[in-house]
């Protein structure tokens, strides 16, 4: 008697989960390759481009304004903060707005090694999902948005 089996599919690539933790890992692997010419984690990379969004965009720069906008847990993003402001990329400042905010400001070093970054990371999505064509990358945009906000605590 064979015991059954927990799966519910019987190819591993019916599984939405697998599937979104296979492109992931492709995904990652191509900015791991990137980012270690610029001497920065993943993790960095996505608060300091958040940083530079938000500066941009004229938002406030606080620590947990780039958690909640990365999706990254406060307690990484601390740590990750304390990282970048040790390489000399960016300053922390208490926010003018809230007392209990703390701001994140670019020095100049960290403003033109993310400018390089940025630029690399869009080089290497545009590369990535071009295999989608216009209106598939489309479709998984939108997707993919849903699924973000809908799952979104």
């Amino acid at each position: 008697m064979t015991k059954a089996s927990p799966f519910r599919h019987a190819d591993a690539d019916e599984s939405a989960g697998f599937l979104l933790w296979k492109i992931t890992a492709l995904w990652q692997q191509k900015l791991a390759q990137a980012l270690d010419m610029f001497g920065i984690t993943q993790t960095q990379y996505a608060l300091l481009a958040s940083l530079r969004w938000f500066e941009e965009k004229g938002l406030p720069t606080h620590q947990s304004s780039l958690a909640a906008h990365t999706k990254i847990d406060k307690m990484t993003v601390s740590k990750s903060i304390r990282k970048l402001e040790a390489s000399g990329l960016i300053k922390r400042a208490p926010s003018s707005i809230d007392n209990r905010s703390t701001d994140v400001k670019f020095t100049l070093a960290g403003k033109k090694l993310i400018e390089r970054a940025i630029s690399a990371i869009e080089d290497i999505d545009d590369i990535f999902f071009s295999h989608l064509g216009d209106s598939r990358l489309s479709e998984y945009k939108i997707l993919t948005k849903l699924l973000i906000s809908s799952n979104d605590a």
